[in-house]
């Protein structure tokens, strides 16, 4: 048996094991065995930097989100930052798809999400948002991106036959009875294939909603100079004088 050879480990240079080992051989591939083989290591090796597969795991999702805000820089807009920021992450995610089966569930506690979650707060914050709302938003367009992307994901690790059927889908609705079915019968020519990804589509109503949700802003309004204020001229009131007479004298 060969000598193995020395490398000086990091958990930089795992988590980019992890991920070749993963988009080549799948959710399955990803054990201490196999990152120390590819690393030319013992296995042991690695548990001095993951103490398990679920660090593992949290790490490589941080990667992405890393790989996500590379030369990211907030739009003029706050809508404009969400929505760069959630397409950033959407493609980080869905371009690694047997990584993100594995990753886009979990939240990884490291900084890049950390980053990600800042970015979105503010842009919220500066949408007029208070706390608690712009905290409850956040983490609902961060589950809806992430959705999305694992969505995708699962789709693309389908085995082909599987999807050329699927794509095939709009046929099948466009040949059902008109009488029956009215609406499908008209909107037919349009569906898009199931190949065709809509997340820009749900992320623009996504987006819509938070608008509308919004509260008016000083900036979302010309600002107001109060002038002079000009007392208005007071009219007084008629005076009727009482009569002047002679009080009457009792007769007594």
């Amino acid at each position: 048996m060969p000598p193995r050879r020395t490398v000086a480990l990091s958990q930089e240079l795992i988590v980019t094991a992890c991920l070749e080992l993963v988009e080549s051989g799948g959710p399955g591939a990803l054990t201490f065995r196999n990152i120390g083989r590819r690393l030319g290591v013992d296995a042991t090796a690695v548990y001095r930097h993951f103490r398990d597969k679920d660090d593992l795991v949290r790490a490589l999702a941080d990667r992405l989100y890393e790989e996500a805000l590379a030369g990211f820089a907030p739009g003029e807009d706050w809508l404009d930052t969400l929505r760069d920021a959630a397409m950033r992450v959407y493609r980080a995610f869905a371009g690694h798809p047997q990584a993100a089966v594995l990753a886009a569930s979990r939240s990884t506690r490291r900084e890049a999400e950390i980053n990600a979650i800042e970015v979105l707060l503010d842009a919220l914050r500066q949408g007029g948002f208070e706390p608690p709302e712009a905290a409850r938003y956040e983490r609902a367009l961060g589950d809806h991106v992430l959705a999305w992307a694992a969505f995708e994901a699962s789709f693309v690790m389908l085995p082909p036959e599987v999807r050329e059927g699927d794509a095939g889908a709009p046929l099948v609705y466009a040949a059902q009875s008109r009488e029956r079915y009215p609406r499908l019968a008209e909107c037919a020519p349009h569906l898009p294939p199931v190949t065709v990804p809509q997340f820009e589509t749900a992320l623009e109503i996504f987006l819509v909603g938070l608008r509308t949700l919004a509260p008016e802003r000083p900036s979302d309004t010309e600002p107001v100079t109060p002038g002079p204020v000009t007392p208005e001229p007071v009219t007084p009131e008629p005076v009727t004088p009482e009569p002047v007479g002679t009080e009457p004298v009792g007769q007594g």
